[in-house]
């Protein structure tokens, strides 16, 4: 007779999400933002709930909100509308300090290493204890454009930095589900302050709706809540972009449509 195998065990609900809400809990964060809005879309609910605890945030927004104008005065007051937007909408979340990139829109990537030599600045500066950051299998390019900056960046900040990934463009694989259900109107009225996108777009819609659907595993008492991946720095200095994408992404694999063996 040869030896027993004993099958693996199934897993369950609760070992791919989480069926319990957390909490974050910080001195000091920081939100990287690829655009003037990023923050509030994926982070409202949180950074109002730090805000409350007397947490400071600082908001890093890679881009100038410019659009495709290729005119500089153009983009200067396209720059400061959203800049006001993005100010005034944070008001409503407790308030947080903005600071500017200067990338232009669809050129995060682009910038990358001095986007990150900004964030090695604004991090020995803040000391943050915990950073969000995009998920890098966002579909806008400048949302992974700037998870890329934040991990030539990130070899500043202790291993024990808690860094929580959240979700706009694309759900995400969370380990971590934030009840939003207290800041739920808070961050609506947050949302509502980004006119100059919200005429294009049915943001808010959108956004309730994810918060709606990221309450399935918690009680019914949830009326909304936001979705992070939290990994320590520590773990993110094991791998690379594209594992880190397949570990966070709903998809499977990060794919690259530049390499011709991701061309499907």
């Amino acid at each position: 007779m040869g030896p027993m195998v004993h099958p693996a065990r199934e897993l369950l609900e609760q070992d791919l999400i989480p069926y319990q809400a957390g909490v974050f809990e910080a001195a000091r964060a920081v939100v990287l933002a690829p655009h003037p809005d990023d923050e509030v879309f994926g982070c409202g609910a949180a950074i109002a709930s730090l805000r409350e605890t007397g947490c400071e945030v600082v908001v890093f927004v890679a881009t100038d909100g410019g659009g495709f104008s290729t005119e500089v005065a153009e983009r200067a007051r396209i720059a400061a509308v959203r800049l006001a937007e993005s100010a005034a909408a944070l008001g409503h979340l407790g308030g947080a300090r903005i600071v500017e990139g200067g990338a232009p829109d669809r050129g995060v990537a682009a910038h990358a290493e001095p986007l990150a030599a900004r964030l090695r600045a604004l991090f020995a500066q803040v000391r943050p204890e915990l950073v969000f950051v995009p998920a890098p299998c966002e579909i806008h390019p400048d949302h992974r454009g700037l998870t890329q900056a934040f991990l030539l960046a990130e070899a500043v900040l202790p291993a024990e930095v808690q860094v929580a990934f959240y979700e706009v463009s694309q759900p995400i694989a969370p380990n971590f589900l934030l009840d939003a259900t207290r800041f739920a109107a808070a961050k609506e009225r947050a949302i509502a302050e980004f006119a100059s996108q919200n005429d294009g777009h049915d943001y808010p819609a959108f956004i309730r709706g994810l918060s709606a659907y990221r309450r399935m595993t918690l009680p019914r008492s949830v009326a909304a809540a936001e979705a992070f991946h939290v990994v320590a720095v520590e773990r993110l200095r094991r791998g690379d972009f594209a594992e880190l994408a397949a570990l966070i992404g709903p998809s499977g694999r990060f794919r690259d449509p530049r390499d011709p063996k991701d061309r499907r």
